[in-house]
């Protein structure tokens, strides 16, 4: 459905000033020596970055920093050395050194290595509180890169570590735009929102980011926020941990306190009252069925929002929301795979989910297919 040569440096020789011959024997010698050994050392350095790479895997940050040095004794102007330098730095919260490795790389231009060292030198910059400087780097780095996913993704983490959320949604909806598999980008979306008090778009791109990644820590804690959002759980007094944090918020349109009510004025062309009068009329008519289990409610709760963004939908009406999220997520819940993918977004959160998902290992192979291939399935290979 989603349709989704390397430099070698070698001795130098310097010969008497009485003996031209000497030199001129020597200067050939070198560029042979040169020769001869280039793919042996070009070989030496890849098995050490290999190795050095291998140690970082395993979070010996140290030991493959020592790999990468070795490497860069043989060959001073290896961007993988330096690249791999200095992500191990930016592991071990050496900012300073991760800032001057992935400078090294900037520098380079290398086009593949670079986009991933504008990445490490911005997270370095930001963790040594200069977040502006993090920003004007990742702005020059788009004006090299225009229309990198990668590139937007970071100034929207940046700005949103700032506190200035629509430059955050500004540039993650570009990530988005992009790169509509990306899940970090729907889940810092999700935060943006969430923090705009854009309650039901957060709704939406929660549930993009769990359907691209459905069990990890943060799928748990990002399940958890669904919850609270669609008013199934309390909010909690302490807030949910977060993969992505902010130094401060600007002010938005506020819940009431009083009735912890979300604001439910019309935006987009959405009245939010009437996605708010479905949780709470289909939450009522569950309280009497006390055996019914989080998964249920999620799922008949989700269900009602989606109807009502389905009716909603109209012709006049545009943008992300109307133009990807309601009608993606209204195939989904008319399809006959919407409890599967209840239980496959839930299963980091709710141990059933993962019991469930572990039992039926059939039904996760025709939900994946269909969420790749749609209805008509994976296409067959038609070559003899």
């Amino acid at each position: 459905m989603m349709k989704g040569c390397f430099s070698f440096f070698y001795p130098t020789f310097i010969a008497q000033k009485s003996n031209l011959m000497i030199k001129y024997t020597l200067s050939i010698f070198a560029v042979l020596f040169s020769f001869f050994t280039l793919p042996a050392q070009n070989k030496n350095v890849q098995d050490l970055i290999k190795e050095g790479v291998a140690l970082h895997d395993s979070t010996l940050y140290r030991a493959s920093i020592k790999k990468f040095e070795e490497a860069l004794k043989i060959n001073p102007q290896s961007e993988q050395a330096n690249y791999e330098m200095a992500l191990s730095y930016l592991k071990l919260k050496d900012y300073k050194n991760a800032s001057k490795f992935s400078t090294e790389v900037i520098d380079s231009n290398d086009k593949v290595l670079s986009l991933g060292a504008y990445a490490i030198k911005s997270e370095a910059l930001a963790e040594m509180n200069q977040i502006d400087d993090a920003i004007s780097l990742l702005k020059k780095g788009l004006e090299k890169n225009e229309n990198n996913d990668m590139m937007h993704f970071n100034l929207a983490l940046n700005y949103y570590k700032k506190g200035d959320l629509d430059n955050a949604l500004k540039h993650v909806k570009k990530t988005i735009e992009i790169n509509k598999t990306s899940a970090g980008a729907y889940l810092l979306n999700a935060y943006v929102l969430g923090d705009k008090k854009l309650w039901v778009d957060n709704i939406l791109s929660f549930q993009m980011f769990l359907l691209l990644e459905p069990n990890s820590m943060r799928s748990k804690n990002a399940f958890a926020e669904l919850l609270q959002t669609l008013r199934i759980k309390p909010v909690s007094n302490e807030p949910l941990e977060r993969s992505y944090s902010h130094q401060q918020l600007q002010k938005t349109e506020k819940t009431d306190a009083t009735t912890n009510v979300p604001p439910l004025s019309t935006v987009d062309g959405l009245n939010r009252n009437f996605v708010y009068h479905a949780i709470t009329s289909t939450l009522d008519s569950l309280k009497s069925v006390r055996q019914d289990s989080i998964f249920v409610i999620f799922k008949d709760v989700n269900k009602a929002v989606i109807q009502v963004l389905e009716r909603e939908n109209t012709s006049d009406k545009s943008g992300i929301t109307w133009n990807f999220y309601v009608p993606f997520f209204s195939t989904l819940i008319n399809s006959d795979y919407y409890d599967t993918y209840c239980r496959y977004i839930s299963a980091a959160y709710l141990p059933e989910s993962m019991d469930w998902w572990n039992a039926h290992p059939k039904a996760a192979k025709k939900f994946i297919s269909w969420f790749e291939y749609g209805d008509e399935g994976k296409p067959t290979d038609t070559k003899k």
